[in-house]
């Protein structure tokens, strides 16, 4: 042989199995040593190839150098490829489920306190309208105008202090005992006023007015307005004519206590 070598390539034959030896022509370059490792690979694929292909006879490699062998090992697209478009994603904004309303759960005691606090706040209210409507109701009387008592005043102060010394008894009325009631009561009667008989009615029963427009004659009454306890007859400077007490007398004495004042007609 010249410069060309025989190669024994594994493959298949038509007749027999193993190894079928195919001379293949070889370039003088493989014998090289300069020759790439890269290029031999290439050579070795190709000779493969066609023994598996079945080819007989010689098989004249090309001359292969560094870039014939990194040439054979690049890859090209087939021609008929064709390329693949990806279509183009438009995200879609998340929703956020819509939040399922709350469910209040209130227990029977809590249901009870709630109606029964409802209950003190309607009648507190009540209260204070009542209270306002009385208010309102002593507030017209007291700002009217008010006559004076003149002579009247000066004659139920004279009526009053002739009855001084006159014992204080419960229940009597007059004219040889008292009670402070029954004091006050006969007094006007003398001057042709009718009073109620306790003093709660009393007080009930006459206009009210206020300290600074309270003049001699005028009545006194001790106590809440719907506590009265005690009345007398004002005889002006805080003086009081008075049926005090079991044990006492009619006599001329001090205011005390929480007052109001009232005028009869």
């Amino acid at each position: 042989m010249d410069d060309r070598e025989s190669v024994t390539m594994p493959g298949r034959h038509a007749a027999t199995a193993g190894p079928v030896s195919l001379p293949v022509s070889l370039p003088s370059s493989l014998t090289d040593s300069s020759l790439t490792r890269a290029g031999i690979a290439a050579a070795l694929v190709t000779a493969s190839a066609a023994a598996v292909a079945g080819s007989t006879g010689a098989f004249s490699l090309p001359s292969l150098d560094s870039s014939h062998a990194a040439a054979s090992m690049s890859y090209a697209p087939a021609a008929n490829s064709i390329p693949v478009q990806r279509a183009a994603v438009t995200p879609v904004a998340a929703t956020a489920p819509a939040a399922a309303p709350a469910v209040k759960h209130t227990s029977p005691a809590a249901q009870q306190a709630a109606k029964q606090a409802a209950d003190q706040a309607a009648a507190a209210k009540k209260a204070a309208q009542q209270k306002a409507a009385a208010a309102k109701k002593s507030s017209s009387a007291s700002s009217g105008s008010v006559a004076g008592l003149g002579p009247l005043g000066d004659r139920i102060v004279s009526t009053a202090a002739s009855f001084e010394g006159t014992p204080y008894v419960y229940g009597a009325t007059g004219p040889s005992s008292f009670d402070c009631s029954g004091f006050t009561s006969y007094v006007f009667k003398k001057m042709g006023i009718s009073l109620p008989r306790t003093a709660q009615q009393q007080y009930d029963a006459v206009q009210h007015i206020s300290k600074s427009q309270a003049q001699p004659g005028d009545l006194v009454f001790m106590g809440g307005s719907d506590s009265i306890y005690h009345v007398a007859i004002y005889a002006g400077n805080n003086k009081i004519w008075t049926a005090p007490e079991p044990g006492e007398s009619v006599k001329l004495g001090n205011m005390f206590g929480d007052v109001s004042f009232g005028r009869a007609r």
